[in-house]
């Protein structure tokens, strides 16, 4: 096709699509997708979703039972690296493996084959949009969330997914990314995050015990959070607000450690406001990794002011919030994973050039396996990377 050709056909793709949104079942997404592409040359499409684990690519259809290792090549390796990967076949023909994403939040890959003529960025917009329909029709069914499940759910996990924001936000001065595991059993941690006007707001909490209690400690805590945001309160307001409230709903006896941050986009000032929470790390680009002093102070609902610490970024700096459950992370041999390891570890990481995303899917990742694949705590990350200029002296 020459290039009006490709416009037109990508124009058509795009309409279907969209009008075939308004009353798409969720179940359905793959058998639409299957028909738009034709109008591109698209054929034999398959569509796989990233489990909760982000270990491996499952396929949308119910009765296909494959999965493809994340770590592996082809879909693998579209889904880690975010861009799209040909694979000749002969004659003309690729097999191409494309992105789903929901603005930079990694949904799945698209599988399918078409003759060349293609460009390369009409499949990336196909991708995009089907990544879009994938997170919004996920509201209305239960077979997208079912297919990324390998196992059964915990109730306390189920409240956890159901509060999260997406796993990541990208934006030109600034991009943010969580992770949290293991999926199916995660009870206490929790993160948090909104971007209004020109200053990005982050928290992360980890409620004290496991199970149902925890997590609906930890519900409580983002609720709070959000409210006290939205209300205009600064970091530090916000964490003597979540003080009241889990000493009033739970007792004196029960406690969440959260940090709360906000980060000014325009000049990469971030304030943090601490209460008992492990302290975040600040990480360069080939420089070693140090911690930001965020003296201890007692953690909500136990009744004491957070500590509150000023922090100037630099170009390209990431502050790293974490939770005790990846620091403390136990080898079967009683060998902490340490905070030592994990700085080294998301240094190298964001050194090679990958994404945030992929950073913290890695990272998490490593403190699992260095458990031998059995968490004895919830493992959570959250990264800010700020990429605006610094602000100048004069």
């Amino acid at each position: 096709m020459d290039y009006t050709q490709q416009l037109a056909a990508l124009a058509r793709t795009l309409k279907q699509l969209l009008l075939a949104s308004y009353g798409l079942y969720p179940d359905d997404i793959e058998r639409e997708l299957a028909s738009a592409v034709t109008h591109l040359g698209g054929s034999e499409l398959s569509l796989l979703l990233a489990d909760y684990d982000q270990r491996v690519l499952v396929s949308f259809a119910a009765a296909d039972d494959r999965t493809y290792d994340i770590e592996g090549s082809g879909p693998g390796e579209a889904f880690r690296l975010e861009r799209v990967i040909e694979e000749p076949l002969g004659g003309g023909r690729r097999r191409l493996w494309i992105p789903a994403k929901d603005s930079a939040d990694r949904i799945g890959v698209i599988g399918l084959v078409d003759d060349g003529s293609i460009a390369l960025d009409s499949w990336e917009t196909v991708g995009s949009l089907t990544g879009e329909l994938l997170v919004s029709k996920a509201q209305y069914g239960d077979h997208i969330t079912l297919r990324k499940r390998n196992g059964p759910f915990s109730l306390a996990a189920e409240m956890r997914w159901a509060l999260l924001p997406p796993l990541t936000f990208p934006a030109p001065e600034a991009s943010i990314a969580g992770f949290l595991q293991p999926s199916h059993g995660i009870a206490g941690d929790a993160f948090d995050y909104a971007v209004t006007k020109r200053t990005a707001h982050l928290a992360i909490m980890d409620a004290m015990g496991h199970g149902l209690e925890a997590s609906r400690m930890a519900n409580v805590a983002v609720a709070s959070y959000r409210s006290s945001r939205r209300a205009g309160a600064d970091p530090a307001g916000s964490l003597v607000a979540m003080d009241e409230v889990i000493r009033s709903e739970f007792g004196d006896s029960r406690f969440v450690t959260a940090q709360a941050a906000t980060l000014d986009l325009d000049s990469g000032r971030m304030q943090i406001a601490n209460a008992g929470h492990p302290q975040p790390l600040l990480l360069r680009r080939h420089a070693a990794p140090s911690r930001i002093p965020c003296p201890a102070s007692r953690p909500a609902g136990l009744e004491g002011p957070p500590s509150v610490t000023d922090v100037q970024l630099q170009p390209g700096e990431t502050v790293l919030f974490i939770t005790d459950g990846v620091t403390d992370a136990r080898s079967p041999a009683g060998e902490h994973f340490g905070e030592e390891r994990l700085a080294e570890l998301v240094a190298g990481l964001i050194d090679a050039g990958q994404s945030p995303a992929e950073v913290l899917r890695q990272a998490v990742r490593t403190v699992i396996d260095h458990q031998d694949g059995r968490p004895g705590d919830d493992a959570t990350l959250l990264a800010v990377t700020w990429r605006g200029s610094a602000p100048s002296d004069a």
